[in-house]
């Protein structure tokens, strides 16, 4: 568990490392290959920030306003852990789905609260979604944004 924490962050600290540029860029098209936002928040101020790697695509909605990132999801083709059953919090659905919300933790940051869940889209895609905030109701709030996603480009962490 403690592996999968320190890759999240070293994501995210290659997603800083890019500096501004990474956070001044407009929102993703629609035929972007991280999945489409629900039409609930189409006109918000959440856009995409993604990196691509040889086997996964790294997908990070961030606010416009602030840059700060509200959740993120990795696509790829195999995931190297499983969420423990005894950390499951909430359920809930996504593309028909049935998902277990999982609580986590994030060393050093005890006032965090920390919601992923593991999606498989066919039999060589799997998502791992990830949020985070001080706020438990922000946390709730992001989930039903990430359970009305669309994961239709095929192209999804296929390269």
């Amino acid at each position: 568990m403690r592996a999968r924490f320190m890759l999240m962050l070293a994501l995210s600290a290659l997603f800083c490392a890019s500096g501004a540029a990474a956070q001044s860029t407009p929102p993703a098209p629609a035929d972007s290959a991280c999945p489409i936002f629900p039409v609930s928040t189409a006109d918000s101020s959440l856009r995409w920030s993604s990196l691509r790697t040889n086997h996964s695509l790294l997908c990070r909605a961030v606010r416009s306003d602030d840059g700060n990132e509200v959740f993120a999801l990795t696509l790829t083709n195999k995931v190297g852990f499983k969420l423990e059953g005894k950390m499951r919090k909430e359920r809930g659905e996504i593309q028909g789905q049935k998902v277990w919300w999982h609580s986590g933790e994030i060393a050093g940051r005890p006032a965090e609260v920390v919601r992923e869940t593991l999606l498989r889209l066919d039999s060589d895609r799997v998502v791992h979604i990830y949020i985070r905030s001080d706020d438990a109701g922000e946390v709730a709030r992001y989930q039903q944004v990430v359970q009305g996603l669309q994961f239709a480009a095929p192209d999804i962490a296929k390269r």
